[in-house]
């Protein structure tokens, strides 16, 4: 089974094969990056956790560009939906889908030209007609709108891409939830760039891995409540520079 599909913005190409006949294609081992967040092998104490807050990368930004990544991510349910075998009960499917997305830009009238707003590229792979939880692929110069609280902002990815989407997708089913979503390469916003950034979401909580100076980890948190640390034992709030973090 052979196939193509095209749809706005949004290029699928399948390689699959029925009871085992396409080879499924690896994806990116972030098994050590979710057990991090997961759990956080770092300990703080007061000061340590206020030092984390404030020595944090400037978080609205981040979850802004981090934030707009998702919308890659989702074309998963678009392969989901366009791979689902028209007939025949009991197949299976095995192998690969790669997506190629035309970036819409920044602004409220998308442009898809690729030479305009760039382009990210995914290699799904599917096993068991189930569509694994990690994937990767690549962004040239895809340009995405995302908000830094209620004001627009220009999103800009370079390099290599990993998603894990916390469990696998069955053919046919859509995908909804809390995303990591890792970034090798280059992330700007608005003039503010990251390399080498992660971080796992939903619309109302993001929470981004920090590396302390000892080698530990721990995850700072933003929602709507402000700015927390959690750490090996629980989670630090820090509710302002002024008030001294407490844990909870």
């Amino acid at each position: 089974m052979n196939s193509r599909f095209t749809l706005c913005g949004i290029g699928l190409f399948a390689a699959l094969g029925c009871g085992g006949a396409a080879d499924i294609p690896e994806t990116p081992d972030l098994r050590t990056l979710i057990s991090n967040y997961d759990a956080p092998n770092g300990e703080l104490d007061a000061t340590r956790a206020a030092a984390v807050v404030a020595d944090a990368p400037p978080m609205p930004q981040l979850a802004a560009g981090l934030r707009s990544t998702g919308l890659i991510a989702s074309h998963v349910n678009d392969a989901s939906t366009d791979t689902t075998p028209s007939k025949g009960n009991g197949v299976r499917l095995q192998g690969s889908v790669d997506v190629e997305v035309r970036c819409p830009g920044q602004l409220g009238d998308p442009d898809y030209d690729p030479a305009v707003n760039g382009t990210a590229s995914l290699t799904l792979a599917i096993a068991d007609t189930r569509i694994k939880r990690t994937f990767g692929g690549h962004a040239d110069a895809c340009v995405l709108k995302g908000y830094i609280g209620t004001a627009p902002a220009r999103i800009q990815i370079d390099g290599n891409i990993a998603f894990d989407l916390g469990r696998d997708i069955g053919i046919g089913q859509r995908w909804s939830g809390r995303l990591l979503a890792y970034l090798p390469g280059q992330l700007e916003v608005e003039g503010y760039t990251f390399k080498s950034i992660s971080a796992r979401f939903t619309d109302d909580v993001l929470e981004h891995l920090i590396q302390l100076g000892d080698g530990t980890f721990v995850v700072l948190t933003l929602d709507a409540s402000g700015v927390s640390v959690r750490d090996k034992s629980g989670s630090w709030y820090c509710p302002s520079d002024q008030t001294p973090c407490t844990h909870g």
